[in-house]
């Protein structure tokens, strides 16, 4: 077992922190530098009044001028959850997990209250609208998230549910002005498929000072980073095909193209055009 120290310097992915030794022993630090996603769960459930404790946890996160943008739907049905899994790359661990949550961005809600007052509505056409949204839906996500590790509990975010947008709306049902941002699976981790945590990169590619970092020192913490990757997936058994970072990202942009639909999917739910 390492220590907390010995568990610090690892997730600070080789960072040069100072102080780091001296830092007294902190529970949440330690929980989130932690965290690793979890994508085989066994089949036990939560206990009662869990999911609604880590959903009032959700809650706590900031959220713009107080909007709460955002909608869980707790995704129960059986036929509903194969479905999802079928839309969502067929990714196992939806169908395993104890609780599949889809997390939306919505300003239906808002726009109800809005129009109870006769108040000014968002005018959808700004990508202001959307940005509060997916940030408050990401907010909450992450505090979920981190409630769930703190009760044991493993948790796989999915970003595969925008893949087929249009096909999610109709099975969720989802009303004008709202959209699934991500999926979240939450479950007790198969201890028979253990999960590491994998590499982040370097803390200087990311905490910049003043300005932003010149290309050529951010491209030195790159492949700083590639071999870190391939160092992991080496120690891992993982990957026949390039690990470098650098190299899957480059040919992940394509992927993301294919999720064009989610274009055609907010304009049909409001988003882009004023009423």
């Amino acid at each position: 077992m390492l220590s907390v120290a010995k568990r610090r310097q690892k997730a600070y992915q080789g960072t040069v922190v100072p102080t780091l030794e001296l830092m007294m022993p902190n529970p949440t630090t330690d929980l989130l530098l932690s965290h690793r996603s979890v994508r085989r769960y066994t089949d036990q459930p939560l206990p009662d009044g869990l999911l609604e404790e880590l959903i009032a946890c959700g809650q706590k996160a900031s959220t713009s001028s107080n909007l709460q943008a955002y909608s869980i739907i707790h995704v129960t049905d059986p036929d509903r959850k194969a479905k999802m899994v079928e839309l969502c790359a067929d990714q196992l661990q939806i169908e395993q997990s104890a609780a599949f949550l889809a997390v939306c961005a919505d300003l239906h809600r808002d726009r109800l209250a809005f129009d109870m007052h006769d108040g000014e509505r968002f005018d959808d056409a700004y990508i202001e609208a959307v940005m509060i949204a997916a940030v408050d839906a990401a907010l909450v996500m992450q505090n979920i998230s981190i409630a769930a590790e703190s009760h044991g509990l493993g948790i796989c975010m999915i970003g595969a549910i925008r893949n087929n947008p249009i096909q999610v709306g109709e099975l969720l049902e989802l009303p004008d002005h709202v959209f699934a941002v991500s999926g979240l699976c939450i479950g007790y981790p198969d201890p028979e498929h253990p999960t590491t945590i994998k590499p982040r990169l370097p803390q200087a590619a990311i905490l910049h000072r003043d300005r932003y970092l010149n290309d050529d020192a951010m491209h030195v913490h790159m492949e700083t980073y590639d071999q870190a990757m391939i160092d992991f997936y080496n120690e891992q058994g993982m990957h026949n095909r390039d690990p470098r970072w650098t190299r899957v990202m480059s040919g992940r942009v394509g992927r993301f193209h294919g999720r064009s639909d989610l274009d055609v999917f907010l304009k049909s739910q409001g988003f882009g055009k004023q009423d």
